[in-house]
């Protein structure tokens, strides 16, 4: 009666042994880090766009005010108000965002350089590239 017992156990582990249920668990186990390395992919992606959309419009308000006499003083001052203005606004995206302002011809241009790495939120995408995002915007000076 004994031996009846084991063998009945041998059996149940060689059948639950052949089962295929758990193959999809594998699977599972085996794409989730693709999936995830993807999904951090377009995080990271939405928010690199998010900071360049986000740039560009600071630029354009920042030229406009200047076009528009916002930032008063000696050309050398205004284009040093302009500068901090858009630095002020770019300095959450990016610690190290750089600005540059000229005006040539009654046209104002600004050029702002951010680090890749400090936009991404997650960091996945800023670990597979390291470079500086350049965003440029100009105005036609209207005073």
């Amino acid at each position: 009666m004994m031996g009846n017992r084991a063998g009945g156990k041998w059996s149940e582990i060689k059948a639950f042994l052949r089962q295929e249920c758990g193959g999809a668990t594998i699977e599972f186990v085996l794409w989730l880090p693709i999936v995830i390395a993807i999904l951090l992919l377009v995080v990271d992606s939405s928010m690199l766009f998010m900071s360049r959309s986000h740039a560009m419009r600071v630029l354009q308000d920042t030229n406009r005010l200047y076009s528009v006499g916002q930032f008063t003083g000696t050309p050398a001052e205004r284009i040093a108000k302009a500068q901090n203005y858009a630095l002020s606004r770019l300095r959450g995206l990016s610690p190290s965002a750089a600005v540059t302002t000229v005006e040539t011809n009654r046209v104002v241009r600004t050029r702002a350089t951010m680090e890749t790495r400090e936009i991404a939120q997650i960091g996945f995408l800023g670990m597979m590239i390291d470079t500086e995002m350049v965003v440029a915007a100009e105005h036609r000076v209207e005073f």
